[in-house]
């Protein structure tokens, strides 16, 4: 016969149940949690480019980089003294009830008295005054002679950022580049990589950026979490598919694309910018760890290209940022860009402009081991691109006219045919030069389309050459190229000293060479 509970046994029974219902309630409640985190985290990459647009952007403040001088403590001695006031002193006149009171009563001091008092107050005003125009003189001597160390510094410092500011706006190749990573030195997004390096092309008032994007991992793979009843804890209930995870990545992308190009033409302090070029990276390990240097904007940014883009600064200006529904739409029609069909394996595009190609770093070799393409014959400047083009694995056949070429080589798609127009020009090369390209790529049905200059693009080339198979390479790209082939060139006006004098070239096309 089974023996009934006692009431001490249902007690205890009841309060277990009671805690196992506060544990499920508990876990339940983390659940809802974890999820909302979740979901958090992914509303978060949805408006990196609107959390931007809305903060706003202004050029860099060069006055509050300095550092102020620090005041020195005058105490009392730093207001001077007052100067005594004849109407202080003067006699007033004796009024009417004044005048009838027996005449002690009325007695005023005299003009005369009023002088010699006021005189005396001016004497013993300039003598106090002096005294505490020598004590504040001393206190000086002191204060600079304690901390000379320091105030040279200062000055020193001060007198950098007033020398930054000229080269910025003299358009000097590495001070823009060093502008731009100052500018971008405070966006930082939380668990995002950090390095990024910035190279400035006078010549065609271009802008390159290489960005170091976030891993595919950035976007969360859970969905939704719940308590399971059968393990009592808290697990994925939901995954995110492949497929949004996907478009997630590629939007994050595409929108710090658009940032970008909205913080560098927003912060330009003087027209410097007319066309962006955007590479975002997707770092190994190391070049993930190696982040930025503030200085130089410069990072080991190694890795493989997931997005790039060209925008002028004309087209960036039609585009609202502030109703923008699909990011990636719009780096597609409107800026020339190309993004990762597949980025989360990793799957890379092919850079608008290799930041190699635009580095600032990259120096002229010396007068006597190079010629110069501005000065040289043409012929001379045409026998050096067609051995620049065999060095890039392409065997050249001259076409009709002077520098214009049909290269061909086979890669692993089969043989690729290209036209080559070298131009040498004294001005920017507008628009027109990439329209005859690409007549010229259709006409000989070639798969693409170079051009080499000797000077500057204008915006407007770069953007008939999006979404085109044209390949537009300005002085400074062409003479990176040479030098990455070993083809040691120089490309400088006969009366400059260097490349950085078409700082300031006009925009007007001028004459072109064949």
């Amino acid at each position: 016969m089974r023996r009934k509970k006692s009431a001490t046994d249902r007690g205890q029974e009841e309060r277990e149940f009671q805690r196992h219902l506060l544990r499920v309630q508990e876990l339940t409640e983390n659940a809802v949690v974890q999820t909302e985190k979740v979901d958090l985290k992914v509303q978060r990459l949805r408006v990196l480019l609107h959390a931007a647009v809305s903060r706003g952007v202004q050029p860099f403040d060069f006055e509050q980089a300095k550092r102020k001088l620090p005041e020195i403590d005058l105490g009392s001695d730093a207001t001077p003294l007052p100067v005594p006031k004849w109407e202080e002193y003067a006699p007033k006149p004796v009024s009417l009830i004044r005048r009838l009171l027996p005449f002690p009563s009325r007695r005023q001091p005299s003009l005369a008295e009023a002088e010699e008092a006021f005189a005396k107050a001016l004497e013993r005003y300039r003598s106090e005054e002096a005294a505490r125009e020598r004590r504040v003189e001393e206190r000086r001597r002191e204060y600079e002679t304690t901390r000379a160390a320091e105030l040279e510094m200062l000055r020193r410092h001060n007198a950098e950022i007033d020398h930054f500011r000229e080269r910025v706006f003299a358009g000097d190749r590495q001070g823009v580049s060093e502008y731009y990573a100052r500018v971008f030195e405070p966006i930082v997004d939380r668990g995002f990589p950090t390095g990024r390096r910035f190279a400035y092309v006078p010549e065609s008032k271009l802008l390159l950026i290489e960005w170091q994007v976030p891993k595919a991992d950035i976007v969360p793979r859970e969905k939704e979490f719940r308590y399971n009843k059968a393990t009592d804890s808290v697990g994925v209930h939901k995954w995110r598919s492949i497929a949004e995870v996907r478009a997630i990545y590629r939007d994050v992308l595409a929108q710090l694309a658009l940032r970008a190009a909205f913080v560098a033409f927003g912060s330009d302090p003087a027209s410097l910018v007319e066309t962006l070029v955007f590479n975002g990276v997707v770092p190994d390990d190391g070049a993930a760890r190696s982040g930025v240097q503030p200085a130089t904007g410069t990072a080991d940014a190694s890795g493989t290209c997931l997005i790039s883009m060209s925008i002028s600064r004309r087209h960036f200006a039609r585009l609202n940022l502030t109703n923008i529904d699909d990011a990636v739409e719009t780096i597609r029609k409107h800026c020339g860009g190309v993004i990762s069909a597949y980025p989360d394996e990793y799957a890379g595009v092919t850079p608008v402009l290799p930041y190699e190609l635009a580095d600032p770093t990259l120096t002229p070799p010396p007068p006597t081991r190079a010629p110069n393409l501005w000065t040289a014959p043409i012929e001379d400047v045409n026998r050096l691109m067609e051995r620049l083009l065999e060095r890039m694995g392409y065997t050249v056949a001259q076409l009709e006219s002077s520098g214009e070429y049909l290269a061909s080589r086979t890669t692993s798609s089969g043989e690729e045919r290209t036209v080559v127009h070298v131009r040498r020009a004294t001005g920017m090369l507008d628009v027109s030069q990439v329209r005859a390209l690409q007549s010229a790529v259709r006409h000989e049905r070639a798969n693409a389309g170079i051009l080499l200059t000797t000077n500057g693009l204008h915006p407007q080339a770069f953007e008939y050459a999006h979404g085109r198979p044209l390949r537009l390479y300005d002085a400074h790209a062409v003479r990176a190229l040479c030098h990455k082939h070993d083809l040691p060139v120089r490309i400088e006006p006969a009366d400059a000293p260097g490349p950085s004098a078409v700082a300031g070239a006009s925009t007007t096309t001028s004459a072109v060479e064949r």
